[in-house]
This record gives C-alpha cells, structure tokens and sequence, in this order.
C-alpha cells in the first residue's frame, strides 16, 4: 500500500496562491528577525568506534545500544553476522527528536527502527527494535497507551503460530516475549524483550516491538502505565537548528510513502520550502543511512559596519536575508500577485523572480521567502546594486560595503 499525500500538498500551493495573488507586501512586512528556534531538537554526537580482530557489526551495535542495521546502512555495509573487515565503523549516535514529543511518554518511529523514551525528569533515549513484518503483520501506527507492566510474561500462542488451542509458553527461555512486557491499547500490540536478540533492526516479528533483553530491562523501569505511546511513520526528519538546516533519512520497510515527497513536506512544515529547493536531497535519499546531516550552514553571517545579519551557505553559495539590504538602504517593494520583488538602492533598480515553487531547481538570481524573511543569492544582488563586498571563508563572514 502507498499513502498519496501529493493531494495535501498541491491543495496547500493552491491555497497560498489564493493568499499571495490577493497581498502586495512592502519590505516592512519583511523585516522581522529570522531567528531558528530556540530548542534543539539535536541529541548527541556520531561516533567512530575502533573493531577490535573478530568483530562483528552485531557486536559492535549491541554494545552501543544499537541494531545492526543502523551500524549497516550508516556505513554502507551489508547486512551480516560476519566479521568486520574495517578498522573503524560509524555509530549514528546524532539524532533529531521527533516534534511535539510528550514529557512523560515514547514516540517510536517504524522507519528508524527505534523508540525515544521521554521523561520529564531524565535524559531522552532513543532505542533499538526489530518491527513487524510487511503485509499482515506490519507494526500499526497511531496513538495508544500503556496499559500493563508484566514481568516474566507468559505467552499465549495465537493461532499463526500454529501451536494448537490453549498453548501457553511459560517465562523461560523458549519464550519469545522474553522477561519484560509492556502492553499498549490496542489488543496483542506490545513491547517486550526476546529470546532472538539479532533480530532487533530488523522487520520480522508479528507486529510487536522486540527489545535487546537489557533494554527491555531498562525501559520497563522507566515508563509507566498510562503514559502515551505515538507510533509513526517518518521516512526522514527535518530540524532548524542555530548553526544550521539538518537532515536524516530512513528506508521504508513497508513501501508505504513516496520517501521525496515526505521529506519536502518536513522542509515545509517549518517553512524552509525555499531553501529545499536549494538542495541536491537526492544523495541523502540514496543513502538512507540514518546519519544526521547539515545541508544548510547558518553560521555563515553578513555584515554591515560590523553588525551581523543572517545569511546562509548551501553548496558553496551564499544566500543574504532581506535585513542586511534594509540596512543598506536598500528598499525591497514585494508584488506577489506578480511573484517579484523590485530592490531599489539610489537611482539603481532590478526585479527580481520570487520563487514559490520548491519541485524545481531555482534559477540564477531568484529570491525566495522563508519564516518571515526574504532570501537572495548574495552575489548577484550585490553586484546587480554595485554594492561591494568580501567573503572571507576562514570566520565564514560576508563583509558588505555600503554605497558611496
């Protein structure tokens, strides 16, 4: 099955069309400070990690809390039980948190194999799980709740198993819930600990999430009944961070999303359309690696008389935000009905394209608009105002000169 969202997004486009067609905007409008949020949804650090002689990428995950398929995908490797033929191996440790993430709750992502614990008065986790298998046994999504705490569960095999009525495994070794459950609302749906520890990464179980036996251990601990738990779908994530825009992608286990798409739509829902359309996504999407990755440098600034200004770098090319011109003495007269912006400096004036459309590549000299903000290629605009300037790649500084 293939969810179809590209009905959400171009009802969206038409309905700012509608919006855009019916303002006629004048620089003031504009010049709000774009400022990323003050929350990082950034969490800790990727790690090389040294392969000690006879290792293997299991071993290795298993003693970082990771599945072997994160370790796999985030250094190009097959997925495999063998030894490690490398000196080194990446542990895709950074992560971006998912949004709107409880304070006493778990969000697990099908994609990233994995589950973030949140409490209010620890440290976020983020664990590992093996998921249920395509088809009929995939791993439903929505909102549920804890309901049960067991310990040493028995299992009660269902029918697929095919273990015939009233089976019932008792805790032990040949239990494949091993010895924590934690039960969720919706009947059979649950997370427990297994007696196939290789497993976890993977998509083979029959719809609950396994956990590493000492994790399972670990998060039952953590978590209470009735605290919320969101299972979703995210085949990449999307943060606006202070240094800069990042990114990961995950695979879809279950074919279910146009994986582009759905990241375009993270780029949109912070309102950072103009700078996906800046991007080359396709790389990242190749990959699907899980590794974290900044695609739009923020710590590049421009100044006016020693005042700083946002800017941005995306693929060795700068990018001025609209308060830098302002401080210039530039006036930006913004017609979007007409989709330009006419920037005038003195007796010089140049139109230029507002660009709306982030499904295809930008043109030379095409400004977009993002949370507030206008955004233009530094160069072209400066030399199209005759307004000198200097990069000085070392600070990452565009120092901009005023008129004469």
């Amino acid at each position: 099955m293939r969810v179809n969202i590209s009905g959400r997004r171009r009802f969206r486009r038409r309905l700012s069309a509608v919006a855009l067609g019916l303002i006629m905007l004048t620089a003031n409008a504009w010049a709000q400070s774009w400022v990323p949020t003050e929350i990082s949804r950034l969490t800790g650090e990727d790690e090389s990690v040294s392969v000690s002689s006879g290792q293997s990428l299991y071993d290795l995950a298993r003693a970082r809390g990771y599945a072997l398929e994160h370790l796999a995908e985030a250094n190009g490797l097959p997925v495999s039980l063998a030894v490690v033929e490398r000196e080194t191996v990446l542990v895709p440790s950074r992560r971006i948190l998912p949004r709107e993430a409880p304070a006493n709750g778990l969000v697990v992502n099908l994609p990233e194999r994995g589950f973030y614990v949140f409490r209010s008065d620890k440290e976020t986790g983020f664990f590992p799980i093996a998921i249920g298998e395509p088809g009929r046994f995939q791993t439903p999504t929505g909102s549920f709740s804890i309901v049960e705490k067991v310990v040493d569960p028995q299992w009660i095999a269902p029918e697929w198993a095919g273990l015939g009525e009233d089976n019932v495994i008792p805790a032990g070794p040949d239990n494949p819930l091993g010895d924590r459950w934690i039960g969720l609302t919706s009947s059979g749906l649950g997370m427990h600990s297994t007696n196939n520890p290789s497993s976890i990464g993977s998509a083979t179980s029959h719809g609950c999430m396994r956990m590493y036996p000492e994790i399972a251990r670990m998060v039952f601990d953590r978590v209470e009944v009735g605290w919320p738990v969101r299972i979703e779908y995210e085949t990449s994530r999307v943060s606006l961070e202070k240094d800069g825009i990042y990114a990961v992608c995950f695979p879809d286990p279950y074919g279910m999303v146009d994986r582009k798409a759905q990241l375009q739509d993270k780029f949109q829902e912070l309102d950072l359309d103009g700078f996906y359309s800046l991007i080359d996504v396709e790389p990242l999407l190749a990959r699907k690696s899980g590794v974290c990755t900044k695609l739009v440098d923020l710590e590049v600034r421009a100044t006016v008389d020693g005042k700083s200004y946002p800017a941005a770098r995306v693929g060795g090319k700068v990018y001025l935000e609209g308060s830098a011109l302002e401080k210039l003495g530039v006036r930006q007269d913004f017609k979007l009905a007409d989709k330009v912006v006419r920037l005038s400096l003195g007796e010089k004036s140049v139109v230029r394209t507002l660009r709306f459309d982030s499904s295809a590549s930008p043109s030379m000299g095409e400004v977009f608009l993002s949370r507030g903000g206008a955004w233009y290629p530094a160069k072209e605009v400066l030399q199209s105002l005759s307004l000198g300037y200097e990069w000085n790649g070392s600070s990452k500084e565009l120092a901009i000169g005023k008129p004469d």
